[in-house]
């Protein structure tokens, strides 16, 4: 039984790293090479045979700009998830300059509003 939940899991996540590979339009070849594992390795992982090692999966987080929620959550998302995902996702594609003004701008709005209990 906990060998099926396992098998599961990894076909969800290797479905959604087979979805982020093809989103941006890579082989598998060149998805392995920004990764840097091997391109037989990404076939187990899109097909399920295995779950990504931790270091794996931080390389595959970091190159893409995606939290690791995106890869691991269960396929059943809330659109507020998903709007958080795509606010992390736009976030992450901000210069440092970029992301300091606007986390001091939603500060000062937070701060704003808590005063004037809103």
């Amino acid at each position: 039984m906990e060998e099926d939940k396992k098998k599961v899991t990894a076909q969800k996540v290797g479905k959604r790293i087979y979805e982020l590979r093809k989103e941006h339009k890579l082989t598998r070849e060149k998805f392995a090479e920004l990764c840097d594992i091997s391109a037989q390795h990404v076939y187990y992982l899109e097909n399920g045979d295995t779950l990504p090692g931790c270091i794996t999966l931080i390389d595959i987080c970091n190159q893409f700009h995606i939290s690791p929620s995106k890869l691991l959550l269960d396929s059943v998302e809330t659109e507020g998830h998903i709007f958080d995902e795509t606010l992390l996702t736009d976030f992450n594609k901000l210069s440092s300059q970029n992301k300091s003004f606007v986390i001091n701008m939603v500060d000062s709005m937070i701060h704003l509003l808590l005063e004037k209990n809103i």
